[in-house]
């Protein structure tokens, strides 16, 4: 399995929960996630791999993650989350692996000026892979709040490595 399947497998277990909420605890803010909700989590994680997906094929090969686009109907209506996510995966199972990329980090280092360093695709969607398994967790979370009636598989939004480390148990 190649990282852009992984990476849709990953984006998938979304549909464990977004076809099941209403509006309202998809939207929903409990103090527990400090004032987030599971929509904005899932809107955030989806926009990581558009934004990926959409600056890698750019000639300039740089990827900002900063310049996303933020989408209040992907935060507010699971339908279209759901529907985003079907469209990423589409897009990821036909990216290329473009000229060498710089990553945009002046963000992280609360610099003024620009500052890029080299990576790669692969590097990247590892990146996104990680942060959307990091994200699902605290879904996890949201999920028993707003939604305790759900039942969400063992795995669901818990590291590969921290599974085999449990199977070891």
């Amino acid at each position: 399995m190649d990282l852009s399947q992984v990476a849709a497998q990953v984006l998938r277990q979304a549909e464990y929960y977004l076809p099941h909420l209403t509006s309202r605890q998809y939207t929903e803010q409990p103090q527990l996630l400090q004032g987030s909700s599971v929509g904005q989590h899932t809107r955030h994680f989806i926009e990581f791999f558009e934004c990926l997906i959409e600056q890698s094929q750019q000639p300039a090969g740089e990827i900002d993650y900063s310049k996303r686009r933020r989408s209040p109907e992907v935060e507010t209506q699971p339908g279209k989350a759901l529907q985003k996510i079907e469209s990423v995966c589409t897009q990821l199972s036909l990216l290329e692996a473009p000229q060498p990329l710089r990553l945009q980090c002046n963000d992280l280092q609360h610099i003024a000026e620009s500052s890029t360093i080299p990576t790669t695709l692969e590097r990247e969607l590892v990146y996104n892979i990680e942060h959307t398994i990091h994200h699902l967790a605290i879904i996890k979370i949201g999920l028993a709040l707003v939604a305790p009636e759900l039942i969400l598989p063992e795995a669901f939004g818990t590291a590969p490595s921290t599974m085999a480390f449990r199977a070891m148990r």
